[in-house]
């Protein structure tokens, strides 16, 4: 929580799977600082991530903003890490990651501070684009030894984790028409692909005719 320029309230905590139960508690003492005060404007990562981690998120903000009457921000969630913000010399970080069933993604952080959209990749194109960039610095969420990498590729990805402060930071450093922008935006996750889902097999009660 920010007010004024200043940072008044942050709480790190690792959900794992259990996003839903851990993410109130953090918050409740977060709202306990505004003293009877309202929320100007929330700020959400939309991912990529948790399937169910990024929904919830997302939830979260929406119901907060029908209570206090403000407007939601959604910035890809890459952009909030320590390693999205080195850069060396004219060499942009790169984010990489799984994307599970054999393929794998990289995203850009532009110089202004935002990820790019998440690219989708087999291994040999991962490691191709990789190549190419020989000076940025390679980050991710994963585990490095998962992303089907060579020894000597993999040890300069380096693991690291999202920070809602460096969120905050990433949009007070946007410009005006930027923000502007986004703040137009209705929320939306950023998924890596469509959610996979199974159809139903024949019998099922939900394709029978009523």
């Amino acid at each position: 929580m920010w007010r004024d320029g200043e940072k008044v309230f942050s709480e790190p905590f690792s959900s794992d799977r259990n996003h839903n139960s851990m993410v109130f508690d953090p918050l409740e003492r977060a709202l306990e600082r505004l003293d009877g005060g309202r929320l100007s404007s929330i700020l959400v990562g939309t991912g990529p991530g948790s399937y169910s981690g990024i929904r919830i998120g997302i939830a979260v903000a929406q119901g907060l903003a029908l209570v206090h009457g403000c407007p939601t921000v959604g910035l890809g969630s890459l952009a909030a890490t320590p390693a999205a913000r080195e850069s060396r010399g004219s060499a942009l970080p790169l984010a990489v990651g799984d994307a599970r069933r054999g393929l794998y993604f990289i995203a850009e952080i532009a110089g202004h501070g935002e990820a790019m959209d998440a690219e989708l990749m087999d291994s040999d194109a991962l490691t191709a684009r990789l190549l190419e960039a020989p000076e940025s610095v390679l980050f991710t969420l994963d585990d490095p030894s998962r992303l089907g990498l060579a020894p000597e590729m993999e040890r300069r990805v380096v693991r690291t984790k999202p920070e809602a402060g460096l969120l905050i930071d990433v949009w007070l450093g946007l410009d005006e028409g930027r923000r502007s922008e986004l703040m137009a935006q209705p929320l939306s996750p950023s998924y890596l692909r469509a959610p996979y889902t199974s159809k139903a097999k024949a019998g099922h009660p939900l394709l029978r005719k009523g």
